[in-house]
């Protein structure tokens, strides 16, 4: 097995084997992999800056008065400049591995065994997934139970 194997799924492996098999230069695909990385990246930093106008906006109407000059808060040009850059960055430095080892992509090794079953390393990636799903789901309810407490703090009187 190559040294990439462990950066790739099979399939983006035999994706890669293909496609300089049919003529792609290795700059082509680190192009295509760091594009896909970067857009993905800014997408999520679209998504993150929207998370947060929605957060902000949903502090507001929960507690207006509870936080002193509330109404300062806000997005503006400097938040969205860093987001992007931030953004871009990520995408960049985290697809540049990859983009790296799929140059060093063995064609023909690479097409002769993702055609035999692989189920060997099938379990551990099964059981990543698992982990990851139950992580997210202890993540989710501690969230949940956090904002609930939150709102119930809000109602308490302090007596003063």
């Amino acid at each position: 097995m190559n040294r990439s194997g462990w950066c790739f799924s099979t399939a983006r492996k035999k994706e890669m084997a293909i496609r300089t098999a049919v003529g792609a230069s290795r700059w082509r695909i680190a192009r295509q992999l760091l594009t896909e990385s970067v857009l993905l990246s800014v997408i999520g930093g679209a998504f993150g800056l929207l998370l947060a106008r929605w957060g902000i906006a949903l502090i507001l109407y929960v507690s207006p008065n509870a936080i002193p000059r509330s109404r300062e808060i806000g997005l503006d040009w400097t938040i969205l400049a860093f987001t992007v850059g931030v953004s871009f960055l990520t995408g960049i430095l985290f697809g540049l591995i990859p983009a790296i080892q799929a140059g060093e992509v063995e064609v023909h090794e690479t097409l002769k065994e993702t055609g035999r079953g692989t189920s060997g390393r099938q379990w551990l990636r099964s059981s990543l997934v698992v982990v990851e799903v139950a992580t997210t789901l202890v993540l989710l309810i501690g969230t949940g139970l956090m904002i609930r407490s939150f709102y119930l703090l809000q109602k308490v009187n302090p007596g003063f």
